[in-house]
């Protein structure tokens, strides 16, 4: 900590204080509309922060706490009055503390004396609270940060690099990190508490490829996230996780939003076999993103498909209440797409009823063609068969499977004859499209591709995009006068 200035309690507003003077220079700019900022501390410790936005203005004033454990600052505001055009200034029902605790300096704000746990200042800046007078907290972080290192929220930082820094943040820490990575300054320690096993059972020292080799608070937090979400599998399997991450993520963008994090650990829960571990494994070790052009970080790892995967998985296999189907999809010891996979046609079949899709002549010329030698044209004969292939290619076309019993809706599937694999899936609708032979601006009822998409909804590569189009434009021309296909 870097000084700490004591005060007494401001009894009042004597006309001679710094803070009677920022009152009165504050009533007159906002009557001005006269942009102002200026921070001032006082002879008795106190700093007071003045800031105006247009016709509204604002003070903080931040001050020492009467048990000298922190700070508090409260905030006056000053607005126009809309009737009679002058300024007023009323102090808010709302304060932020500085709360310096055995376990670190934590910040919490109140509102109308009630505290509001967990809540960061960002979300405090565009809240009514402030009346659009919110930046001023910028200045109370400046200010704090005089006063407070990093490690005095998080002890470790004083071995370890701060993680990007953020505007309306303490070096860019958020609340949740500051509970979750505070406890000391050992390593193996904290990530322990997050394990919940110690001692022989606990992390060994080659964690992550050594835990004293970590030395920014991102890798580390990046660490306690996998640590928090597998602590199902053995410390053996942490031993062999190497962190490939940029050091200086922006900690607020790592992990799983919060609302998913039970849906994976309800699926690691069960799903934690020795398949399962060498997928997160190479998923965790390996640096590949699947957008070339955006440099990897700790927010692509836990984006990656196994994690989306596990968490889909977790919410339909915590609705699957039949005992006997939840057996079998236990006893079976697939990796998490194969696993991910038999659980969705295992909810699927007890969530929806299995229809067949009845097709008219004309659709038929689509079922079995060979759109070139090597390119053959499948249609679903029931509803089913669309949420299979959606679990085979990774995709959403399982959720469009009712409209498969549309008269405007068609599923058309292409596979390499040679492999088997699939190539890509269209869906074809007939209504109002854009046609180039209409007349312009106008629209003509008819049959037009909404998607065609392969594996992962990846666009095809140019050569069988452009065939299968062709292909369709000619089969579909025949069914509808105006049928073009975009």
């Amino acid at each position: 900590m870097l000084h700490k200035p004591t005060t007494n309690k401001e009894a009042a507003v004597r006309k001679n204080t710094v803070f009677a003077k920022l009152r009165r220079a504050l009533y007159k700019a906002v009557n001005s509309h006269t942009r102002m900022q200026q921070s001032q501390w006082d002879e008795n410790g106190r700093c007071h922060m003045l800031q105006t936005f247009g016709d509204r203005g604002i003070i903080a004033t931040m001050q020492r706490k009467a048990n000298d454990k922190g700070w508090v600052v409260f905030f006056s505001l000053s607005m126009l009055n809309k009737k009679t055009l002058t300024p007023f200034i009323r102090d808010l029902k709302i304060r932020l503390t500085i709360n310096e605790t055995p376990d670190g300096v934590r910040l919490l704000w109140f509102v109308n004396g009630k505290p509001q746990w967990r809540l960061e200042t960002i979300q405090m800046v565009y809240s009514k609270y402030f009346h659009d007078t919110g930046d001023v907290l910028e200045e109370v972080m400046n200010q704090l940060r005089n006063i407070y290192k990093p490690e005095d929220f998080i002890p470790i930082l004083k071995y370890m690099e701060t993680p990007v820094d953020e505007k309306f943040t303490m070096y860019g820490l958020h609340q949740n990190n500051m509970k979750k990575l505070s406890g000391g300054t050992n390593p193996r320690q904290i990530l322990n508490k997050i394990y919940g096993k110690h001692g022989q059972d606990g992390l060994t020292r080659n964690a992550f490829g050594g835990l004293t080799n970590i030395r920014s608070l991102s890798k580390f937090a990046v660490a306690a996230e996998i640590v928090k979400y597998l602590r199902s599998f053995p410390s053996s399997f942490f031993d062999k996780i190497v962190i490939n991450t940029c050091e200086k993520d922006n900690i607020r963008n790592i992990g799983l939003l919060p609302d998913r994090v039970r849906d994976f650990q309800y699926f690691i829960k069960y799903f934690n076999h020795s398949k399962i571990q060498q997928d997160f494994i190479d998923s965790i070790n390996s640096r590949e993103s699947r957008d070339k052009y955006v440099e990897y970080t700790a927010w692509h790892l836990f984006n990656k498909d196994i994690w989306q995967f596990s968490v889909d998985a977790g919410y339909m296999f915590k609705r699957i209440k039949n005992r006997a189907v939840r057996q079998n999809i236990l006893a079976f010891k697939g990796t998490v797409q194969e696993t991910h996979n038999l659980i969705m046609l295992e909810h699927a079949k007890l969530d929806k009823e299995d229809k067949p899709i009845q097709y008219t002549d004309e659709k038929m010329e689509l079922d079995n063609q060979e759109v070139t030698d090597n390119i053959i044209s499948v249609l679903p004969k029931s509803t089913f068969d669309l949420i299979l292939w959606g679990s085979q290619q990774h995709h959403c076309i399982g959720r469009y499977a009712d409209l498969a019993l549309e008269a405007d809706y068609l599923f058309v599937g292409f596979k390499n004859k040679t492999t088997g694999d699939w190539i890509g899936h269209v869906e074809l609708y007939r209504g109002m499209h854009w046609s180039e032979d209409a007349a312009p601006g106008s629209y003509e009822r008819r049959w037009g591709i909404n998607q065609l998409r392969g594996k992962y909804n990846a666009a095809l590569n140019e050569e069988d995009d452009t065939v299968i189009r062709m292909f369709l434009k000619k089969t579909t021309d025949s069914w509808d006068e105006w049928s073009y296909l975009v």
